[in-house]
């Protein structure tokens, strides 16, 4: 009896094959022709569309038991050599009309601007599934015909379409994806509340401007809400009553309220309302025990560093909430001692008074990522134990956090270990010699601005994937290890300043062929400037100032300095807890640096911090305060891209090149403090950017030129103390034949202000004051009484105490 079942079902299965093998419906077949000049490719391939059952073409699926087609999926299907195809195509939309049980289907990437609707779309009832993402500008899907539609994704429309327009007669919907539209403002979001079917909502990165209604609360089937990056505003409470909610994500957004309002929503395992503005305490949210990620980064949330009212959500894992309010909370009883959970990732960088460090943390030993910098934990020893107990750790921030003591390495190697930022803390002792063979996967190291002594130890060699290496504003010494792996050669940026390393600048700098800005200032560096560095041919910024350099100036350094085309490219790492850093010393990056790091450089005797794209587009050399000899070298034809030029306080002789004029970017030059003969190059003048310039205590002659760049007009500061040099702007008691004194009592460094503008702006402002004040009682008679009222209390309070305090009695 089983064997004639089993020959049975062998026999239905071959009939239902068979029935297919067959072929499709032949109206279809030759529905699908018609449309294959519009859709020749399928998924970027070659279409196969031709003889044989249609059902088996790539893009095509039918049904098994009818054999008529029920999904089609063209999507980047059209021909991207067209003529125009960019600029966008109109589909008329009749041409899937003979597709009667169509189910699914699918036009993405097709760069359709529009649809030709010319015929009744009901015959398409049977559709349940529609994307039209990524579509040109003026497009009009028709929302007429698809009211059984289940599934909707629109990527890349815009706000004219009425598919947008009209969403809310599309009541069947359960799953809504809008993404990357250019939505008009003007629409509003009422449509969206006839949805009662709905249980995914996405509406993300639309730029719509919109306060969302009350109704939202309405849709009360909703599982996944997804309404992220947009400029949606709103009160919280609109949620409350999506209790059905597994997911949501409202970040990024002009939201505000207590976050009390969500404590009933209990079956959340992801909660997103970063970059809003929330406030409330954070142990609201113990109720929600299914929650496994909670991200509340960059609102006004109250969050007790201990993180006790969290130790109940058994399943949470990671927990991103910096730039809230950090308090501490050490003195607080929970019902819960240790927590349940085992987070994955924690950051809670920000600001505050954190108490203690979290002794919570050392319970958990499933950590891979660890951000809890800029927190005031009041001088607690450096918590070694993370490193210890946390075998998976991947990153470890824990910069600007009052920690002190030594800093230790693990027992054993951590290779997983890539990211570990300690800087600006009060760490002592020694960097561990062994850290290149206990941490050799780092690419990120940064031990900035602490109290470390003796040298760079010799196992950072070891560290062949380091991008970064930060040691500045410690108290190291000695001189820079040869062991630099040559992995090294993808460097960008090298960093070694505000230390007291000395030596020679290594030759092998030479070698980074990838290097872009050199900064070794403020050490004890001595003997010459390597001519090795003029093999950089992608240098934009090179400061070697306030160290012990000798020798002259190497011709070919001033042609290395790279031009507009070469600039270093940088990203932006998009992390929403990330720490700012500032590299002062050792810092090593590849070619494309991050955004949050900015480079220490002097410009105009003013020292900035640069970064993100700004920091590209400088480019100048500092070789200030050293004891460097001979000329200016002459050759500057193809360094125009330079910014800032400053040879001051050397001992440089001979005359002041013209070709400093072929400079045509330059906005600040100083030459001060040097042995400069000869006169200033009339060339000058054509420096239309430049303004600052210094050639003052030089040894210059003739007459001082008339500058005037850009950015103003310079000042005496610009020439004083050159004993052979006259004119306007300097003295009249001097001379050509050095008869005056080389510095009159009168030739003071005035600076750039015009004193006589500032005390007329100052006085007139004083004037313009109170005419302001008059008029405007003058036209608001509440203000003005209110103001009378004021001015008498204060009359007779000022009155009463000198008669009580002040006088004397028999004057009373």
């Amino acid at each position: 009896m089983e064997y004639w079942k089993l020959v049975w079902v062998f026999v239905v299965a071959f009939l239902l094959g068979g029935y297919q093998s067959e072929g499709c419906w032949e109206i279809e077949k030759a529905a699908l022709f018609q449309l294959k000049p519009f859709f020749p490719r399928v998924n970027g391939e070659g279409i196969s569309w031709g003889k044989g059952n249609c059902c088996r073409w790539n893009g095509v699926e039918c049904s098994t038991s009818t054999g008529r087609v029920t999904r089609l999926f063209l999507w980047n299907s059209c021909d991207l050599e067209k003529e125009d195809i960019y600029l966008g195509w109109y589909l008329n939309i009749s041409l899937f009309l003979p597709f009667e049980e169509l189910k699914s289907l699918d036009l993405s990437g097709n760069y359709i601007a529009g649809f030709i609707d010319n015929q009744d779309l009901n015959v398409l009832s049977n559709l349940k599934i529609l994307n039209i993402s990524y579509e040109g500008k003026n497009n009009s899907a028709p929302s007429q015909g698809w009211q059984n539609l289940k599934e909707l994704t629109l990527m890349g429309l815009f706000g004219t379409s009425n598919i947008i327009r009209d969403i809310g007669t599309l009541t069947s919907l359960e799953d809504l994806v809008i993404y990357g539209c250019d939505v008009n403002d003007n629409l509003n979001l009422h449509g969206f509340c006839e949805l009662r079917k709905l249980q995914t909502l996405t509406i993300s990165n639309t730029n719509w401007n919109a306060s969302l209604p009350e109704c939202f609360s309405e849709l009360t089937s909703l599982k996944y809400l997804d309404i992220s990056s947009n400029n949606f505003s709103g009160n919280i409470s609109v949620f409350k009553n999506l209790t059905l909610l597994e997911y949501l994500d409202i970040s990024s957004n002009s939201f505000f309220g207590d976050i009390s309002m969500l404590k009933n929503l209990k079956s959340l395992e992801y909660l997103d309302l970063s970059s809003n503005k929330f406030f409330g305490d954070i142990s609201y949210f113990t109720s929600l025990t299914s929650l496994r990620e909670l991200r509340l980064s960059n609102n006004n949330i109250e969050i007790p560093s201990s993180l006790a009212p969290l130790f109940n959500l058994s399943k949470l894992q990671i927990l991103y909430a910096s730039n809230n309010t950090i308090y501490n909370a050490e003195t607080e009883m929970h019902s819960v001692d240790t927590p349940t959970f085992q987070l994955r990732s924690i950051s809670l960088s920000c600001c505050g008074d954190g108490g203690s460090f979290p002794q919570s943390l050392n319970h958990q030993h499933d950590l891979r990522d660890v951000y809890l910098s800029n927190i005031n934990f009041k001088g607690d020893q450096f918590p070694n134990w993370l490193l210890e107990n946390n075998k998976k750790l991947e990153t470890l921030y824990l910069a600007n956090s009052s920690l002190s003591g030594h800093f230790q390495l693990p027992s054993t190697s951590r290779r997983g270990l890539s990211r570990l930022d300690v800087s600006s803390n009060f760490l002592d002792g020694n960097i561990p010699n062994e850290i290149g063979a206990k941490l050799p996967s780092l690419s990120v190291l940064n031990m900035s601005n602490n109290f470390f002594g003796g040298g760079i130890p010799i196992s950072i060699g070891d560290m062949i994937s380091l991008q970064t290496l930060d040691f500045s504003n410690n108290k190291l010494s000695g001189g820079i290890p040869r062991h630099l792996p040559m992995e090294f050669s993808d460097l960008v940026t090298l960093d070694l300043s505000n230390n007291h390393l000395t030596g020679n600048i290594p030759n092998w700098i030479g070698s980074l062929s990838n290097l872009s800005y050199l900064l070794l200032n403020n050490n004890y560096f001595e003997g010459g400037i390597p001519v090795q560095l003029c093999d950089l041919h992608l240098l934009r910024l090179i400061d070697v100032s306030n160290n012990n350099l000798s020798g002259t100036i190497p011709p070919c350094l001033m042609n290395t300095i790279s031009n507009d085309s070469s600039r270093a490219k940088y990203y932006d790492s998009g992390y929403d807890g990330s720490t700012t850093y500032i590299f002062v010393d050792v810092l090593i990056k590849l070619t494309y640096f991050s955004v949050d790091v900015p480079i220490k450089f002097t410009m105009k005797n003013i020292s900035y911090f640069y970064k993100a794209k700004v920091l590209t587009y400088l480019s100048g050399i500092d070789l200030s305060c050293n004891n460097l000899t001979g000329e200016i070298p002459h050759q500057f034809q193809h360094s125009r891209d330079i910014i800032v030029l400053n040879f001051s306080h050397n001992s440089l002789i001979g005359p002041i090149p013209p070709a400093l004029a072929d400079l045509s970017q330059i906005e600040s030059l100083d030459l001060s403090h040097n042995h400069l003969s000869g006169n200033i190059p009339s060339q000058l003048l054509g420096l239309h950017f430049l303004s600052f310039f210094s050639v003052a205590y030089n040894n210059l002659s003739g007459t001082t030129p008339q500058m005037t760049g850009q950015f103003g007009t310079f000042k005496e500061s610009s020439y004083v103390g050159n004993p052979f040099l006259c004119g306007e702007p300097l003295p009249k008691n001097c001379s050509i034949d050095g008869s005056s004194s080389s510095m009159p009592k009168n030739a003071t460094d005035k600076g750039f202000i015009d004193m006589e503008f500032f005390y007329g702006s100052f006085v007139g402002s004083y004037i313009v004051m109170p005419l302001c004040i008059a008029i405007v009682l003058y036209i608001n008679p509440y203000w003005r009484q209110a103001w009378f009222y004021h001015v008498e209390a204060a009359t007779m309070s000022c009155y009463y105490f000198v008669l009580d305090h002040i006088l004397p009695k028999h004057f009373r």
